[in-house]
């Protein structure tokens, strides 16, 4: 059995020329079958190039016109839609004035040169802010570049609240931003249960989570947290604890005096926080690790459903914490050095991350 093959142009015209000769498509294909031994083409097609023929005079394949060319006026509603509401959703955008949803994201990065930005949230900082986060950058930056070792041995940590009904407190910050936009919606529930979760993040691990049995965390139970169940982890690998270098924050629990005393005991002159023997610049979650990097990833693993209860909550953060690779932990304190060095050239200021 012989297969058709794509018929050429001068092909397309000799049929063309035979139907105008014998006044029928069968004719014509038995024509062409008899003088080329070949399978002729399906009558639709003939009929396709005769038409071609007699409204253009030609049988050549037409271009395609491409996609259909955006309207100035839907480029100029969308311009002015986003720029009196620059929160809108693309998806919102596009109900909102009747076009596709692709179409709405063409105009948007390639007629308008638009970009989706990420609100940043940060503390006010104080006038005497300004210097004292220059003033610990400064202190810290010594420290990295006069020892090599210095940032590999420093452990930061950090404590959170997680919800059931979906939300993360953070006693510095009101947003914790997540590897991507889950796009849901979680109801805010009064007296929503909650476990508050404690980690530390070394350069090559995890010491966690640890979850507090008190709903709020203070001065004796974050001690007896150290005592109890950090130290002893660092006590375990030989010359470790001599050499750790600890970070906290300066929320109420860390700056009690049981607390620091413990601190000066056991890390002495190597804790940095609030009157430690190194300062952590006030006002600065955008420097630990924990806050810009942790807590996202975990509520973004935690909350792609709801947990059903405490304890699901609590191996969903265990998993997430268990399963983070060490590269990235890696990349958040090469990361913290670098938001270190842009505060110092910002001579204090928060720094715009992209």
């Amino acid at each position: 059995m012989r297969i058709y093959k794509m018929a050429s142009v001068e092909e397309k015209a000799k049929f063309v020329k035979f139907v105008h000769e014998t006044g029928s498509i069968v004719a014509a294909q038995r024509r062409f079958r008899l003088q080329f031994n070949r399978v002729p083409p399906h009558r639709h097609s003939i009929r396709k190039w005769v038409k071609q023929f007699s409204e253009i005079g030609d049988v050549k394949n037409k271009k395609s016109p491409g996609r259909p060319r955006i309207p100035d006026e839907t480029v100029d509603a969308v311009r002015t839609a986003m720029l009196f509401s620059p929160h809108t959703s693309v998806r919102r955008l596009a109900l909102q004035l009747q076009i596709p949803s692709s179409t709405a994201h063409k105009i948007l990065h390639s007629k308008l040169k638009f970009r989706a930005y990420k609100i940043q949230v940060v503390q006010h900082l104080q006038v005497a802010d300004y210097a004292a986060r220059m003033d610990g950058c400064n202190a810290l930056i010594w420290n990295i570049d006069n020892d090599n070792r210095f940032l590999t041995n420093i452990i930061f940590s950090d404590e959170a609240t997680f919800h059931i009904s979906g939300r993360v407190n953070r006693h510095n910050c009101v947003l914790i931003w997540g590897d991507e936009n889950p796009h849901e919606l979680y109801e805010h529930e009064r007296d929503s249960p909650k476990v508050s979760v404690w980690c530390e993040l070394a350069a090559n691990q995890i010491y966690g989570p640890f979850f507090f049995d008190e709903r709020t965390v203070n001065g004796a139970s974050y001690l007896n947290m150290l005592q109890n169940f950090f130290v002893p982890q660092l006590q375990q690998v030989p010359g470790l604890l001599r050499r750790t270098i600890f970070q906290q924050d300066g929320a109420p629990p860390h700056f009690a005096l049981d607390v620091r005393a413990y601190l000066d005991q056991t890390f002495t002159d190597r804790w940095i926080g609030r009157a430690g023997p190194l300062a952590w610049p006030p006002r600065s979650p955008d420097l630990n690790p924990l806050d810009f990097y942790l807590w996202g990833h975990i509520k973004t693993n935690v909350y792609r459903t709801k947990p059903a209860s405490i304890n699901e909550l609590k191996q969903r953060i265990s998993d997430s914490v268990a399963a983070i690779p060490v590269a990235h932990l890696q990349n958040a304190f090469r990361e913290f050095e670098r938001r270190i060095r842009l505060i110092i050239v910002n001579n204090g200021a928060h720094v715009e991350v992209y």
